[in-house]
């Protein structure tokens, strides 16, 4: 069942006007008119069909008696051969009600729908207990049930049916998870924890208004405050709770419902209820505090670094300008005639005693020394952070370096005394051999930082309630569950258990590859110069005929619309409303505040500038409804719909084959107050990522917030494995959205990672040891990849790509915890052994294929017209109050790409309809026009209306 069809499932009404889509259920195959012609007489066949085509569109019976479409009474009445009447109601059509149950029970028989016994209700309830885990919302529950039950071929029963089954539901699972927080934290525990969050702070509020409030400026005080509030929640107990047997988004909902709640309404929740919302919420924002705390560390390490360095290129500027005025001085000096030889000696010496600078052998040796000098947040960063319980191997450097500076912390120790210390090769000599021990303390304290943020990356360091610094092995699929379902995981990923299967079959194609180039360049088609391959330049691609007055065409027959009324007219072509709701809007109010919050979290807008616009709305209704679209999933399955509209177009098939997509990064700009604001190299303003991966039939088919400056593979991976609405064998991203590792970890979820490299001619061609290599490519290949390793590491490979394909861990972690910083890992060695080689196969796709190369280039392209049209719809600042907390975040970025792929969806639907207008005016568009003809324009949108 597509995502389209959510939306119908559980009607018992049907709509006053239907679109296109729901018309192909009352299309009727041969079988199907002939069973009803065979059974029924002319006066029931149209009621029959009506009820046949509902249930199969429905999953359920048409049972309100309103009236019946004239359009749709018109489609069915010409597959029979009859003439409908012009108007007509259910109740028309039945004038006894044991006819249409006789009709029904027929229908259900023909598509094999049963309804439902005791038993298959049990396992529905069961279904929704597991669900609820991840849901909630009662309504978005029920949807799910609705599901289920279709998936089944069961009978969709009355909606207050499954209200009642799926409230049930709710209350079993609130129930289960209420008795494992009691199992794990004491009555006197829960009083203690309530008393506390209602005692007041410091700052004069309650420690709940303290907890409630999200992390603010990268300031040296807003750390300070993130580990008070750590200290305080570990303090309570609260990091010896073991909470792993209730999934984190069940703690998350439990947390969200008491992070907008009042401290002076705790007291009046009942027992069950309170505990569920003081446990969830002070278990996560332990773990949220804890991620922002390890976040900002490693900020605050990059930036004192990043100062150190732009301090020793200023320095070398300036001592290479001294330096040349010392050799004009000198030169001076011997052709002054004047002087003489011990008065010219006499000088020289005072000008070396005057100038001395400390030259050092490498930028890198300066810059530790710099970073040796008295940095105060330095050594304030590591007093905190010895505070924490951080945990790793014994023979991490940073582990036993924080050990080390703990002990000097607590006898109150300024200098280093002599001794042994952990430290890396290029600090040992400014840690051992430095006579000034205070500055030797201060390189083992930044030593023992850069370290630290290292091994947070890699997940050699870890903390045991942090949500995304875990153990790395505790990230992924438990050893005793993986050796039990290993072969399940490896069916799904069509993978195959042994190494030797997968290896020979990369070394063949690589093997065939090499050959390929190797005749590509014995036909000039491939250069080398100086032990690199360069490729000929694309060749423009020449526009079809008549393209340019195509889209004239087209824009004259687009009408101009303000961006409003396009919301309602997608929403009655798609009723995406009802999806970001979990049912049908109980009134018009609700509806508008609906497309007021949509509007306030994918523009530039606020609640209170949304509320001007729509009067009737108040700022504080809409930014309920904001909150309200926060919940996981919400948006995302909206997006989901939309594609599929998109889909669903027939100009579509035009535009791509649907197999392919592209990922990027568009940076928007916020406040500099926003502690995950990062500065956009090329704006030069503070800003938060937006990565989106654009299908090539042009809707964005997924979307993630992230940080600037980081990799974006990850994201790119994640992207793919997460989204469920297109099946991908390709994903083109740029440089910043390739590495080594990620081309495996991208073939093992089946896709292959396309990257568009900046220095191409940097990107060697690497084979197996002992491969055979043409004589014109042996300065081009490299044959160093010991794929040993990659067979020692196998099962461990498979463990971390069955992990991410089951959602254990997302991408995004797993290509931080072996990015670089993973250098060493044997498991990280083995991922990029096997990327390298998955890497020489499309690079030699790449360069002897300019078709394949041409089409990765129009896949990114399209991903940056897409980027385009989300800057015109979100073109200033994201509110400096917003985009705190994570699920802010991920609202403001699903809304955006919803917004967009309304425009994109508005815009096709009206190309479709204007293809028989202009065909009825002699002008025909042929195919390969339609493709280089773009639905992501917006010059008929006003944004700003």
């Amino acid at each position: 069942m597509s995502h389209w069809q959510d939306r119908f499932l559980g009607s018992s009404a049907l709509t006053r006007e239907l679109s296109a889509f729901e018309h192909r259920f009352f299309q009727f195959p041969t079988g199907d008119i002939a069973a009803i012609r065979q059974a029924f007489r002319p006066k029931y066949r149209i009621a029959v069909a009506l009820q046949l085509g509902f249930m199969r569109l429905t999953g359920g019976r048409l049972d309100v008696m309103n009236v019946v479409p004239r359009g749709l009474l018109k489609i069915v009445g010409e597959q029979f051969a009859a003439t409908p009447p012009n108007i007509a109601t259910l109740r028309s059509m039945y004038s006894r009600v044991n006819t249409r149950r006789e009709h029904q029970a027929w229908v259900m028989e023909r598509l094999g729908i049963r309804g439902h016994s005791k038993r298959q209700e049990n396992m529905l309830l069961a279904a929704m207990r597991e669900a609820s885990q991840t849901l909630d919302s009662i309504d978005r529950l029920v949807a799910k049930a609705r599901q289920w039950l279709f998936d089944k071929q069961l009978l969709i029963p009355a909606e207050r049916t499954l209200y009642d089954l799926c409230a049930r539901a709710a209350r079993d699972t609130e129930v289960s998870v209420y008795r494992a927080i009691c199992t794990v934290v004491t009555p006197d525990q829960r009083r203690a924890w309530q008393d506390s969050l209602l005692q007041k702070h410091k700052r004069g509020r309650t420690h709940l208004d303290w907890l409630q409030q999200a992390p603010k400026k990268r300031m040296q005080k807003n750390a300070r405050d993130l580990f008070d509030k750590i200290a305080y929640l570990t303090g309570l107990g609260v990091a010896d709770a073991d909470l792993s047997g209730v999934s984190r988004a069940r703690l998350q909902h439990y947390a969200r419902r008491l992070q907008h709640r009042r401290p002076s309404r705790l007291r009046t929740l009942g027992e069950v209820t309170r505990t569920l919302e003081i446990v969830s919420f002070l278990r996560i924002a332990l773990s949220d505090t804890t991620d922002a705390v390890v976040q900002l560390a490693g900020k605050a390490t990059s930036d004192v670094m990043s100062r150190a360095l732009e301090d020793v290129k200023r320095a070398q500027a300036a001592t290479l300008a001294e330096t040349q005025t010392m050799l004009h001085k000198i030169f001076a000096l011997a052709q002054d005639e004047t002087l003489e030889a011990e008065a010219v000696r006499a000088k020289l010496r005072a000008m070396a005693q005057a100038w001395a600078p400390r030259v050092y052998p490498t930028r890198a040796a300066a810059v530790r020394a710099r970073l040796a000098e008295p940095l105060p947040e330095v050594r304030t960063w590591l007093r905190q952070l010895t505070a924490l319980n951080i945990q790793g191997p014994s023979t991490e450097r940073a582990i036993r370096g924080l050990s080390q500076l703990k002990s000097l912390y607590a006898n109150q120790q300024a200098a280093l005394p002599e001794g042994s210390y952990s430290c890396s090769k290029g600090w040992s000599k400014l840690i051992a051999d430095e006579p000034d021990r205070e500055r030797a303390l201060r390189a083992l304290e930044m030593s023992t930082l850069t370290e630290l943020r290292k091994g947070f990356r890699r997940g050699s360091c870890w903390l045991n309630y942090s949500a995304s610094y875990q153990c790395r092995d505790q990230m992924l699929i438990p050893p005793e569950l993986w050796k039990l379902q290993r072969s399940r995981h490896l069916s799904m990923l069509r993978l195959p258990a042994r190494p030797e299967d997968y290896i020979a079959g990369l070394i063949a194609a690589a093997d065939a590859g090499i050959k390929r180039v190797a005749q590509a360049v014995a036909q000039g088609e491939v250069t080398i110069s100086e032990g690199e391959l360069h490729l000929l330049a694309l060749t423009a691609e020449a526009l079809p005929a008549g393209v340019v007055e195509a889209r004239r065409t087209l824009s004259a027959q687009i009408e101009s619309i303000q961006l409003p009324d396009l919301l309602l007219d997608m929403d009655l072509k798609t009723r995406f409303s009802r999806t970001l709701l979990g049912r049908s809007p109980n009134s018009e109010h609700e509806l508008l505040l609906t497309y007021g919050a949509l509007l306030a979290h994918g523009t530039e807008l606020d609640a209170t500038g949304v509320s001007l616009m729509m009067p009737g709305q108040s700022a504080i209704e809409i930014s309920a409804a904001m909150k309200s679209l926060e919940a996981e999933g919400v948006i995302d399955k909206a997006n989901q719909l939309l594609v599929e509209f998109l889909g669903q177009i027939p100009l579509s098939q035009h535009w791509g084959d649907g197999k392919s997509a592209s990922s990027d990064m568009m940076s928007v700009a916020t406040s500099r107050h926003l502690w995950t604001a990062r500065r956009d190299p090329r704006r030069r303003t503070p800003s938060i990522g937006m990565y989106t991966h654009v299908h090539n039939q042009w809707p964005i088919i997924y979307n993630q917030p992230i940080v600037l400056g980081e990799r974006q593979v990850g994201a790119a991976i994640e992207g793919v494995v997460r989204q469920t609405s297109i099946d991908l064998d390709v994903l083109a991203v740029d440089t910043h959205g390739y590495s080594d590792v990620g081309m495996w970890m991208a073939a093992s979820q089946g896709f292959d990672l396309c990257p568009r490299l900046k220095n191409l001619t940097e990107r060697r061609l690497t084979l197996p040891k002992g491969s055979k290599v043409p004589e014109s490519l042996e300065s081009v290949v490299d044959t160093t990849l010991h794929m040993e390793c990659a067979k020692d590491q196998w099962d461990d490979l498979l463990r971390v790509a069955a992990s991410i394909s089951n959602g254990t861990v997302s991408a995004v972690l797993v290509l931080q915890r072996f990015g670089s910083v993973a250098q060493g890992d044997r498991l990280y060695r083995a991922a990029k052994t096997l990327g390298r080689l998955l890497r020489t196969i499309y690079l030699c796709d790449y360069f002897t294929k300019p078709e394949f190369r041409r089409e990765i280039h129009r896949v990114l392209n399209r991903g940056e017209s897409v980027h385009t049209l989300q800057r015109a719809i979100h073109f200033g600042e994201v509110p400096q109050e917003r985009g705190r907390r994570s699920e802010e975040l991920i609202a403001i970025s699903g809304s955006l790409s919803l917004l967009t792929n309304l425009v994109i969806g508005w815009t096709a639907a009206k190309m479709q309809a204007a293809v028989p207008t202009m065909a009825a005016q002699g002008t025909v568009i042929a195919p390969e026009v339609w493709r280089h003809i773009s639905p992501a324009r917006h010059a008929r949108v006003n944004f700003r209306g």
